[in-house]
């Protein structure tokens, strides 16, 4: 075997590898994914939070449900998803995969500090939770000017 085959044969092998772990990559990322918008719907419609993400509290707002969220949220991750996918074989897929990846599991634990500490903080101007069928911000008065909490 020639010195040219063989390296055509380790580049098959090594593009075949990076698919596959771009492939499970991004199964972290769908999975990840959907315990982030789980434990957004869990919290919004409980005790609330506060939404960091301003097309998620435009939607919200705007709708006073939650389904267009869910909807955005599926859009978004399957577009992503999708894109790294189809280019599964190239460095810069797996780098994002990556990418992805590690900020994900990044908010994960950022969930699970939040949800221990989320009874002993403070009241922020932009806790969102649905009352009644509506989204309110009990922390924002109507006038716009911060409430005087006692």
């Amino acid at each position: 075997m020639n010195t040219a085959t063989q390296h055509i044969r380790t580049a098959a092998c090594e593009q075949s590898h990076r698919a596959e772990r771009v492939t499970w990559l991004l199964a972290g990322v769908v999975g990840l994914s959907m315990a982030d918008l789980f434990l957004t719907i869990s919290y919004l419609t409980s005790v609330g939070m506060s939404e960091g993400n301003p097309i998620a509290v435009w939607l919200l707002h705007t709708t006073d449900s939650v389904w267009p969220l869910v909807l955005y949220k599926l859009a978004t991750v399957t577009v992503c998803v999708s894109l790294l996918y189809t280019n599964r074989l190239k460095r810069q897929s797996e780098l994002a995969s990556w990418c992805a990846l590690l900020i994900l599991a990044a908010l994960a634990v950022w969930w699970n500090q939040y949800s221990h500490y989320q009874p002993l903080l403070p009241p922020s101007e932009n806790h969102i939770v649905m009352v009644n069928d509506t989204f309110v911000q009990p922390f924002l008065s109507p006038t716009g000017n911060p409430p005087i909490i006692q």
